[in-house]
């Protein structure tokens, strides 16, 4: 049984109902996105730079987004793995899976330069010295991000 748009824990994301770490990067008529937070809780840390992709309307997948919507997803996508890079992941590893919340969320996972070879891209986040921080430190990734996008809108010139 799919849980209504008030059980659902992406529509509490969005309503601030669950706080997320500096806020929403994004917050738009099609997208929001932002750093998770720790989660469940009463966990403390959250890989640094995880970031999340969901689709504004309450919907369980690609397939049911518009072409409109899933058009802004892909941007954001594409903007939020550029600014990761930019502030050094060697790539950003994207995945969509929709078993856990039946609600369109792309999960954005950073692949730090310090991360060993051997780590496979599925526990980046959680091998032994994997970067982690607590919501403070995500807070301060979410800043380093915003600023990121608003260089790549507003590039200065020197």
């Amino acid at each position: 049984m799919s849980p209504t748009t008030d059980e659902c824990l992406v529509c509490q994301e969005h309503s601030g109902e669950v706080r997320v770490p500096g806020g929403h990067l994004v917050a738009d008529d099609a997208v929001v996105a932002f750093h998770l937070p720790p989660w469940p809780p009463p966990a403390h840390e959250v890989y640094l730079g995880y970031l999340m992709v969901t689709s504004r309307r309450h919907v369980p997948g690609f397939a049911d987004l518009s072409d409109e919507e899933s058009a802004a997803v892909g941007r954001w996508i594409a903007r939020l793995s550029r600014a990761l890079e930019s502030l050094g992941a060697q790539r950003v590893y994207v995945m969509a899976v929709g078993h856990g919340v039946p609600h369109l969320h792309v999960h954005l996972l950073p692949r730090w330069p310090e991360t060993p070879e051997e780590v496979s891209w599925l526990d980046v986040g959680t091998w032994r010295s994997a970067r982690k921080g607590d919501a403070a430190a995500a807070s301060c990734v979410t800043d380093q991000v915003w600023d990121r996008l608003q260089a790549e809108k507003n590039p200065r010139e020197c």
